[in-house]
């Protein structure tokens, strides 16, 4: 279960202080699927990278599975996301230097798996891609990076999944097939999925939906 308390998180601009999120709290049980919706700027990201461990609060608690990860340090939370988190980027964040395969072993090989490459051509070969093993990130289409950062995110198997924005840069019908892919898996590993949408098609598919308007969260109605 992730767990939010009384989480504030501001940022500092000059001489100014920006307050992002304001006392929010909410819960989300394991393997539910749910949305976080609105405007832009309003935090979305911003509560997404505080769950999956990717930033520490400015005050409140973040408890995922068990585990307070707004008390962990950088180090304690690396090794947390190592272990238990799976991460979606809307850039993809494939590095440029490594094939597909390499991009999908490349947690596994941290994770001292001793089959990361038979498990990253697994997860390549779900997702469509077999056939890219050896490109590059620069030879593949954007839907084609995505589906390279949706099989890495999956191939640890991740007790969470955190999805920002997976469909905001491809054209309709790759982000249908992203969509369909991020549920299929879902389902299939039993996966808590948490996604950030600007797309109320996508939201729906949720099994809830939380909006943040003015720093606080609610859920939809």
């Amino acid at each position: 279960m992730i767990e939010v308390q009384h989480l504030c998180h501001s940022i500092h601009s000059g001489d100014h202080e920006i307050h992002i999120l304001n006392d929010v709290g909410f819960a989300i049980a394991d393997a539910e699927t749910v949305a976080i919706t609105g405007s832009s700027g309003s935090g979305k990201t911003t509560l997404l990278g505080l769950m999956a461990g990717l930033d520490v609060p400015t005050s409140g608690r973040i408890t995922v599975n068990g585990e307070l990860i707004s008390a962990m340090d950088e180090d304690q939370r690396a090794l947390f996301r190592a272990r238990h988190v799976g991460f979606v980027f809307q850039s993809f964040h494939l590095l440029p230097s490594l094939t597909a395969l390499e991009n999908v072993a490349l947690p596994l090989d941290l994770l001292g798996r001793k089959d990361s490459h038979e498990e990253a051509e697994a997860y390549l070969e779900q997702v469509g891609l077999a056939h890219r093993l050896s490109h590059y990130p620069s030879q593949m289409s954007g839907g084609e990076q995505q589906r390279v950062a949706i099989a890495r995110a999956f191939a640890s198997h991740p007790r969470y999944l955190f999805a920002d924005e997976p469909t905001g840069n491809l054209d309709p019908v790759t982000g249908n097939r992203i969509i369909e892919l991020l549920f299929d898996l879902n389902s299939r590993q039993q996966t808590t999925l948490v996604m950030v949408t600007h797309e109320q098609r996508l939201a729906d598919l949720c099994q809830r939906q939380l909006v943040i308007a003015d720093g606080t969260v609610s859920e939809a109605r």
